[in-house]
């Protein structure tokens, strides 16, 4: 007679391989990746409490968060807000999300600094953009108002919007001398 909780099989997911199935008394139970399987050194026979199953299943959940961070993350940089978002859209609990970017924030993946600074800086070089429209985006993207005044001083002193607008003045072939369409403007 099979005992409360004991590990009958364990396979590898077909249609994931990289995920491993584990069943308890003859039944599926629960599906966790292979790193945390080789980790917590789960065999058959093993006699699991409720407590540990609990904890296999969070520690596989922390992980399936942490990898849709990090796939975001290998698009291109972004705040935490927009991460903490993307990932709770995705339905994942709040203290997961948390758990994870924290742990993203301490790695350096993750620093609102850094991203407001490279936003900032492309946005400027690329779109001739203003300090108005600059401070609007970041505000969307979550950055703290302390910081976006740091980074705008800082972007602006480097780019004054006078050259700035000379340069999409240009670009747009309007000769700056002479006065401006409304249809131009």
């Amino acid at each position: 007679m099979a005992k409360k909780n004991e590990v009958s099989d364990i396979k590898v997911n077909v249609k994931r391989p990289d995920r491993r199935s584990v069943y308890i008394n003859g039944e599926y139970a629960f599906s966790i990746s292979e790193g945390i399987f080789l980790e917590q050194g789960i065999t058959v026979g093993d006699i699991l409490t409720d407590e540990r199953i609990e904890t296999l299943i969070s520690a596989d959940d922390r992980e399936k968060i942490r990898n849709a961070a990090l796939n975001l993350l290998s698009y291109r940089q972004r705040s935490v807000h927009e991460i903490r978002g993307r990932l709770r859209r995705k339905g994942w609990a709040d203290e997961g999300v948390d758990s994870v970017i924290g742990e993203l924030e301490e790695k350096g993946y993750l620093n609102d600094g850094e991203f407001a600074r490279a936003w900032a800086r492309e946005r400027v070089q690329r779109k001739s953009l203003g300090p108005l429209a600059l401070r609007q985006e970041l505000i969307k993207a979550g950055i703290d108002r302390e910081l976006i005044e740091e980074v705008i001083d800082e972007t602006y002193r480097k780019n004054s919007p006078r050259s700035l607008i000379e340069t999409l003045l240009k670009k747009r072939k309007i000769d700056f001398e002479k006065p401006i369409r409304v249809k131009e403007k």
